[in-house]
């Protein structure tokens, strides 16, 4: 018999009835909510807390056998009062375990089963807390007696019941990506099946999540984009704490890069850039800190080296469309030359590394082609390079520097300076480019050669193929010109002959970038020899070697050195110094040569602070705490290290530095020397200040007053030369500030007024940079501020007395 087909009939509810069951919906969701929860509920609740706040849990063990308690203190867990940490300890969980018989109350486990989604690994904080409840959910799920009532939904108990001793482990989340993954699933859909939806907002989704994401990117085929790769660009999930202190974003830069050959795909180093940014910048600035640091340094240089073809493909075109837009025939008669030359150094794949610098108007071309795709970090440059661009080529066996327009091409056999290599520095100038950084080169490598040429149409290429050669280096020739130049170059010139004795680099020599060499005292000459070095790159700016009478302000870093020049801090010896030398000297043994105190009095006061940081803080790192503290850039302590501090100290496994034991002791008698010279010192200083009647003597590089009787003036109290009977001049009747310039005297007074302040916050406050703040402070300031032993700086008295003074003076005129 065939029976009709039936057809459904739809009910159309009437809206009272539909409000009706929307309203029964949301009473519901309110008593499931509030279920268990009651006035004798929130007055344990409140006794559980007062006792957190207090610290007194007399009455715990007791109340911990009642059902009300457990489950109070369960949602107190759950909760995000900061008192309830307090109470997260595996010897409380265990105590509620023992006291909760013969099991827990359904409600009690699930809150149990909440706090562990919720916070996960995060509760290995608390003393290996997660452990002792993931074995607690285990043992009381298997106690869990079957349910009588068949569930619309999953029920999580049930679920965790069967498959708990798979997902609540450690590694539960990994294992539920990879099935889901093979399943060809979606995370949410999963968790909708297990009855654990809800869950997956805390911290075990948010694992989950990031192992789903890594796995992704594990067998992504490495030309393809993912929608999992639009995830992880967001800072929620790229942010999101992972393992071993990373992120998830630091897992995912590593999968790509690792899985990247010589040279990643577009859209690959496009995630790359977008979720880190540009590797090719300062090792201090925050973004290189929070992404690439953690990374380590062999993958920092596989992604700068994938990030060359980029910059070459920068620098061309700018110069190419300058030329267009600028009509200079020149210049567009020379690039296809110089593109030619550079391009085929790229096919040879000779180069490693770049570096892109841009003048003002190059940036804005680069800029209008590109527009927001620029993705690239470039160093600045101004004056008479504010239209040209310049590329820095690394080719492993030599070096290139190329620019645009009259700008010569210099070669290199080994990395010139730390300058173009390092990404410390953000802006160059002509003279930077052409005088600093050749004398860096010349001063790591002594007699090592290197070359400049200028474009001199077909014969330049040939000069950098014959020096090159010359020096045991050969290139095929033929992939860096046009057929139409190779054919012109063999006729005039030939292929030219490569050395078999291939010149040798020298290992570099860190070269000294601070001033003062040395200084030499002795009380009795009254008089102070100072030895300085030219060439600097941070804080500290060269002056002539000169003799300086005692008595003044000494405007060179190296016044600073002396132990006259530090009275109030060397008086005292500081007992953290000396504690920690003598905690230091038992633990350090590596250096069995006698170190001399001398050997330490011909260091610069660079070099002094530097080696005096690391005794007062052994195992530290040459990195940003010790720069902060310093006032130094990372690269200029890392170089003292490898230089003149080689000898003195030593490096641990965790690469933290400590002093040498000859050297603490050398530094340890130098700080008793230098506490009795200033004690000898100071004694002569106050007879040569005294009183008006006294003889004076008061000397700067630029003016020296002669021993001279003077008297005062009744009238105007003005200090009179008896041969020369004019009132003295501001400078003689303050001698400390009369001096200064207004720079000087405005830093000397934010000092006053902000004592212990950083030499970077009086940058800040004062529109100065920190080298120019610390160049005043050992220069003409020198005599005038102290540091502290944190690295502070204040007036001493003698020039807090004399400022306040000076500054009545001037309100008097």
């Amino acid at each position: 018999m065939k029976l009709p087909e039936t057809k459904s009939a739809l009910t159309l509810w009437s809206f009272p009835s539909a409000n009706a069951w929307d309203a029964l919906l949301t009473k519901t969701s309110r008593m499931e909510a509030a279920a268990g929860q009651n006035s004798a509920f929130a007055e344990m609740l409140a006794k559980l807390r007062n006792m957190a706040m207090s610290g007194r849990f007399e009455e715990l063990p007791a109340l911990l056998k009642r059902r009300l308690t457990a489950r109070a203190l369960s949602w107190f867990w759950l909760t995000d009062d900061r008192f309830a940490e307090r109470l997260l300890s595996r010897q409380l969980l265990s105590t509620l375990l023992n006291a909760q018989q013969p099991r827990l109350t359904r409600i009690t486990l699930q809150q149990l089963m909440q706090l562990y989604f919720r916070r996960f690994d995060l509760l290995d904080q608390h003393d290996g807390f997660r452990e002792v409840l993931e074995q607690a959910l285990l043992s009381q799920l298997a106690k869990l007696p079957e349910s009588r009532i068949a569930s619309l939904r999953p029920n999580p108990l049930v679920i965790l019941k069967q498959e708990g001793k798979r997902l609540l482990t450690l590694d539960g989340p990994r294992q539920l990506a990879e099935e889901t993954l093979k399943a060809g699933r979606e995370l949410g859909a999963t968790f909708n099946d297990l009855g654990l939806q809800g869950l997956d907002d805390g911290r075990y989704g948010d694992v989950c999540r990031a192992h789903f994401y890594l796995e992704t990117l594990r067998h992504l085929p490495l030309d393809n984009w993912s929608s999992v790769m639009d995830e992880l660009l967001k800072p929620s999930v790229s942010k999101a704490p992972f393992e071993a202190g990373r992120c998830i974003g630091h897992a995912a830069l590593e999968i790509l890069i690792d899985r990247s050959g010589q040279e990643a795909s577009e859209p690959w180093q496009s995630f790359i850039l977008d979720l880190a940014g540009d590797p090719r910048i300062a090792s201090s600035a925050y973004n290189y800190r929070q992404w690439w640091q953690p990374l380590g340094e062999v993958r920092i240089q596989k992604v700068r080296g994938w990030l060359s073809k980029e910059d070459l493909r920068l620098f061309l075109q700018a110069v190419e469309q300058y030329g267009l837009e600028s009509r200079n025939t020149e210049l567009q008669r020379m690039f296809p030359a110089r593109k030619l030359f550079l391009e085929g150094l790229f096919k040879l794949k000779l180069i490693r590394n770049t570096r892109l610098l841009l003048g003002n108007k190059a940036q804005q071309i680069v800029k209008s082609i590109l527009g927001q795709e620029v993705k690239t970090s470039f160093a600045t440059m101004d004056g008479p390079m504010n239209d040209k661009a310049v590329i820095y080529l690394d080719c492993g066996d030599f070096c290139l520097v190329e620019g645009s327009h009259s700008f010569k091409i210099w070669v290199y056999l080994a990395p010139p300076s730390d300058l173009l290599t390092s990404y410390e520095k953000p802006a160059f100038s002509h003279s930077t480019l052409t005088s600093a950084i050749p004398a860096h080169y010349r001063k790591q490598y002594g007699n090592l050669p290197l070359e400049s040429f200028v474009h001199t149409p077909h014969i330049w290429q040939h000069k950098v193929f014959t020096f090159l050669a010359k020096n045991g280096i050969g290139l095929d020739i033929e992939q860096l010109l046009s057929n139409q130049d190779y054919q012109n170059q063999l006729r005039r010139f030939g292929i030219p002959v490569v050395s078999a004795n291939r010149t040798v680099v020298p290992i570099p020599q860190a070269p000294n970038v601070n001033s003062a060499q040395g200084v030499e005292f002795n009380p009795s000459k009254k008089t102070i020899n100072r030895s300085l070095q030219a060439d600097q790159l941070t804080a500290l700016s060269p002056n002539d070697s000169k003799e300086t009478t005692i008595g003044t302000p000494i405007a060179n870093a190296g016044s600073s050195q002396y132990s006259p020049h530090k009275t109030e801090e060397v008086k005292k010896l500081s007992e953290k110094m000396l504690s920690s030398l003598k905690k230091s000297l038992k633990s350090s043994d590596n250096m069995t040569d006698p170190v001399k105190r001398s050997t330490l009095e011909t260091l610069n006061t660079m070099e002094l602070r530097v080696l005096k940081y690391f005794a007062e803080n052994p195992g530290d790192k040459a990195m940003h705490k010790a720069a902060l503290a310093l006032a130094l850039e990372i690269v200029d302590i890392k170089k003292l290290l490898a230089g003149t501090l080689a000898d003195l100290c030593w490096q641990d496994t965790h690469n933290g530095w400590h002093l040498t034991s000859a050297a603490i002791k050398a530094m340890a008698a130098l700080e008793e020397q230098k506490a009795n010279d200033t004690k000898a010192f100071d004694t002569k200083l106050s007879t040569s200040h005294g009183s008006a009647d006294t003889d004076s003597v008061v000397d700067r590089e630029d003016v020296t007053v002669e021993k001279t009787s003077s008297k005062v003036d009744s009238d105007t109290g003005a200090k009179i030369d008896y041969r020369n009977p004019k009132p003295m001049t501001i400078p003689n009747q303050y001698p400390l500030v009369g001096r200064l310039k207004p720079r000087e005297l405005k830093l000397l007074e934010y000092f006053a007024a902000n004592s212990g302040d950083k030499a970077r916050h009086a940058a800040n406050v004062l529109g100065m940079s920190v080298k120019e703040v610390n160049q005043l402070l050992y220069g003409p300031l020198a005599k005038l501020c102290g540091q502290n032993s944190e690295y502070g700086w204040y007036l001493k008295s003698s020039a807090s007395e004399e400022l306040a003074n000076y500054k009545e003076h001037q309100r008097g005129l």
